[in-house]
Formats: structure tokens, sequence, C-alpha cells
């Protein structure tokens, strides 16, 4: 098993006086120095070994799929021309129904287990916890490198459908709100299902659980929900960003309480991530 090596923190040796009294010429960079240049190693090093845990073939077709999705559905509508009808109205439901609600939890699920989970399979997570890096650079390392790629292949769906349905317009900016939306559910998913990677070893099976239960059932029939639900939190950053009108955009919770609800996410994923990795049992991790 190949790793990437994790840099630690060197002790700078002090360049004191020659025998001569005259200062040596080469200079020791500073701890602060070297501590920013480790810091970026280390980071590098996290996102080496998640790709190479993460990309695999089967994984980028059924990534590639998702966002090709939507796509082939705009395709549909800009071939039937005028007789499409409205395209704000197909794109928001095509939004709503296949990117927000479909590929963008899918997508941060695949992302945010994928490595973590491997990684505890082959020891590779007992090697990353015995460096010096700190617990919780290296799981906010692994958040951001999750979040990025579902961030972007997300805005990448909605995107994309837009540009095929209605060419280089985007009537009331629909296009734009919901790539920022995307943008914004993608992140917010990602650092939770990357936490829940850490938690249980069947983390795949409790985040679709949570994708078709939680989001797809219980929010649709109990109202109430909606403001514990990261689509809706999706819904209600569209609805900010652009004058559309339609049922989805106005049920939801306000602006405010989706971007309370999506911080709060990210930052208890960390701290429950972190605590995770410190504890000393590293075999009961994924437990």
């Amino acid at each position: 098993m190949t790793t990437a090596s994790i840099p630690t923190v060197p002790e700078p040796t002090p360049s004191g006086p020659t025998s001569g009294g005259a200062a040596t010429s080469g200079s020791v960079p500073s701890r602060a120095a070297t501590r920013r240049v480790l810091w970026f190693a280390s980071a590098r090093a996290v996102v080496r070994l998640s790709w190479a845990r993460t990309v695999t073939p089967m994984l980028l077709v059924g990534m590639a799929l998702l966002v090709v999705l939507p796509m082939a559905f705009a395709l549909v509508f800009a071939a039937r021309g005028p007789l499409s009808g409205d395209p704000v109205q197909f794109l928001i439901g095509r939004y709503d129904q296949l990117v927000l609600t479909v590929a963008v939890p899918i997508l941060a699920l695949l992302l945010g287990t994928s490595a973590f989970a491997a990684e505890s399979n082959d020891g590779t997570l007992m090697y990353l916890v015995t460096t010096t890096t700190p617990r919780w650079w290296i799981v906010l390392v692994r958040m951001l490198f999750a979040a990025t790629i579902a961030a972007a292949l997300s805005a990448l769906a909605v995107w994309g459908s837009g540009r095929i349905a209605t060419g280089s317009s985007d009537p009331l900016d629909v296009t734009k709100a919901f790539t920022a939306a995307a943008a914004f559910g993608a992140a917010t998913y990602a650092a939770g299902f990357t936490a829940i990677a850490l938690v249980t070893k069947r983390a795949l099976v409790g985040g679709l659980a949570y994708v078709l239960f939680w989001e797809g059932i219980l929010s649709n029939t109990f109202p109430a929900l909606n403001f514990l639900s990261v689509r809706q939190w999706m819904l209600a950053v569209a609805a900010s960003l652009t004058e559309a009108t339609s049922k989805q955009l106005t049920a939801g919770p306000s602006l405010r309480a989706a971007l309370i609800g999506g911080g709060a996410v990210v930052v208890l994923a960390v701290v429950i991530a972190t605590r995770r990795l410190a504890r000393p049992r590293l075999s009961r991790i994924g437990n």
C-alpha cells in the first residue's frame, strides 16, 4: 500500500554567531514561515490521498450520469422549440426535481463517504492520525475536497441544462440562481456526509436513507420540516437570486434560515468528525 507522505513540522535550528563572531550566512526560516509551508504541504498530501481513494472509474461514470441527466431533459425541451412552453418554469421544475433532489445529494454522498471509508478499511486512516497533522485539519481539507468537486459538478449540471434549454440567454437569472443554490447545497451535503463516513461504515446506506426518506418523503409530507431540509435551503437561496415565481420557490424557509442552517451543519460536521478521529481506539472508527 502506498500512501502520500504527510509532512511534519521540523524544529528550526537557531543560527547563532560563528566562532569569529559573524552571523552564519544561511538563515533558518522562522517557525511561523515553516508552519505555513507545512500546512499547505500537508493539505496537498491529504488531497492527493483523497483523490487516489475517491476517484475510481465506476465513481466517475456514476457522477457523469448524474451531471448529464438534467442536460438530457433540457435537450428534449430545446428540440421541441416553441411547443415546449415557458422555459423558466421548465428549468425551475427540472432544477428542483433532477438537480437539487437527485444530482446534488448523490454527488455529495459519493464524494463525502468514499475516501474516509476506504482509508478506514485499508489502514491508511491509522497512518493519517498518527502524524503530527492536526485532526481538524485532516477533516477540514477532506471536506473541502469533497465539497469543491460536488459543488463544481452540481453547478455544471445546472449551467449546462440552462445553456441547452435557453441558449446564451438566462431569463430572470434562473440559471444563475440555481447554480449558486446547487453549489451551496453540495457543500453542505458534502460536509455532513464526510462526518457520517467516520461515524459508521454504512454511511452510504445512511446517506441514501436520509435523501430518500427525509428529503423526499418527510419534508414533503410535513411542511414544518422544511426548515431542516437542505433541499429547501437550496430553494431559499435560489429564490433570493431570481425574480421568477413558482410554488417551489415560495414554500420554503427564508434565506437567513437557510444560511444559518447550512453553516450549522458544516460546523457540527467538523466537530463530530474531529472528535471521532481523536478517539484513541481507531479500530472503532466506522463501526
